[in-house]
């Protein structure tokens, strides 16, 4: 009986389910990342600023602004690809909604409604959008499964890497303008 155990686990653990990316879901079985973070000492104005400055530099598109209520709501997306690290080829865009909420000494910041956007060539050889798009939510992929489970890992990887930069960015402290002095003369 013991060496049935022994060739029943290691097939387990192979099985396709068992090397699924587990993503973190809501309520609504979506696709979210959240979290909540600790701004000792700033106050709200200063953790909105830092916020909307970050999402300027990296190229987010401001979809609601409201300094009164401290939310700024902005989408972005990021490419994925499909061949080796030579020659890459982008497969698609993995789109997704950021929502940073601020009060003073702390922040929230939440990644959702992710969708993968098919890409193709067109007849010039640049890449367009197909027009399709599957919800990253979907663990099915006929056909295509390994990439797929490719791509979730990558959303996972990016999610984690911008959440790092954002906390990096909203605690740094500006730096005071370098005033030009005049030269100093002798005889003064």
């Amino acid at each position: 009986m013991r060496p049935i155990y022994y060739w029943l686990a290691p097939a387990l653990l192979l099985a396709p389910g068992a090397r699924a990316q587990a993503l973190p879901l809501d309520e609504h079985g979506h696709v979210s990342f959240y979290e909540v973070v600790a701004a000792d000492s700033l106050p709200a104005g200063a953790l909105y600023a830092h916020a909307k400055a970050w999402l300027h530099r990296r190229g987010y598109a401001l979809a609601r602004a409201d300094s009164a209520a401290g939310q700024l709501v902005a989408t972005n997306g990021f490419g994925v690809y499909d061949r080796g690290y030579l020659t890459k080829k982008m497969h698609g865009k993995v789109n997704y909604q950021l929502t940073l909420d601020v009060k003073n000494g702390r922040y929230r910041l939440q990644f959702n409604d992710f969708a993968f956007a098919y890409y193709q060539e067109d007849r010039t050889y640049h890449l367009v959008p197909t027009g399709k798009t599957k919800l990253l939510e979907d663990p099915a992929a006929p056909g295509w499964q390994k990439l797929w489970e490719s791509h979730r890992k990558d959303a996972v990887l990016a999610v984690a890497s911008l959440s790092d930069e954002l906390k990096t960015a909203m605690l740094a402290v500006p730096k005071a303008p370098v005033l030009a002095q005049r030269p100093r003369s002798t005889d003064w």
